[in-house]
C-alpha cells in the first residue's frame, strides 16, 4: 500500500467534505450540518443560549476555526507534499482530544446528539494521524 497515495486521497476527501461544516453555520441559522436527522439550530445542538451579545457570532466563529484548521493543513499538504503537515494534523487532533478530556473532567460527561458525532472523531482521528505520521516517517 502506498501511504502517500492513501493520505493524498484522504486529504482530498477532507478538503472537499469539511467545508460543509464551515459553510452551514454561515448560511443556515436555523439548522445544522445534521439537518437531515436533527431539527434545531447550533444553539440547541451545543446546548447554548447565546443571548443578545457576542453569542451568535461566537457560535459561528469557533466551529469555523475548529474545522478550518484541518482543511488548511490538508490543502497545504496537497499543494506541497510536505510531510510536516501530516505531523501538524496529528498534533492538532491530539490537542483537540486533550481539550475534550479536560472539558469532561472539569464539567462532566454528557452524551447527547452532538457528542455522538464529535466524540468518536475526537478519539479516533489522533490515532489515524498517528498511523499516518509513523508511516510517513518510514518514507524517505
Amino acid at each position: 500500500m502506498n501511504i502517500v497515495k492513501v493520505f493524498k486521497a484522504f486529504s482530498y476527501l477532507n478538503v472537499f467534505i469539511l467545508p460543509t461544516w464551515i459553510i452551514t453555520p454561515l448560511l443556515a441559522t436555523e439548522t445544522t450540518v445534521f439537518f437531515l436527522i436533527y431539527e434545531g439550530n447550533y444553539s440547541n445542538l451545543f446546548d447554548l443560549t447565546p443571548g443578545n451579545g457576542n453569542g451568535q457570532s461566537l457560535l459561528i466563529f469557533y466551529p469555523m476555526v475548529l474545522y478550518s484548521m484541518p482543511i488548511y493543513f490538508h490543502f497545504q499538504y496537497l499543494r506541497s507534499n510536505n510531510k510536516l503537515y501530516v505531523s501538524m494534523l496529528f498534533d492538532f487532533w491530539v490537542i483537540i482530544l486533550a481539550l475534550r478530556i479536560l472539558s469532561i473532567i472539569s464539567k462532566g460527561f454528557v452524551w447527547d446528539f452532538y457528542m455522538q458525532f464529535a466524540l468518536p472523531v475526537e478519539i479516533i482521528f489522533p490515532f489515524i494521524f498517528l498511523y499516518f505520521k509513523r508511516e510517513f516517517s518510514k518514507v524517505d
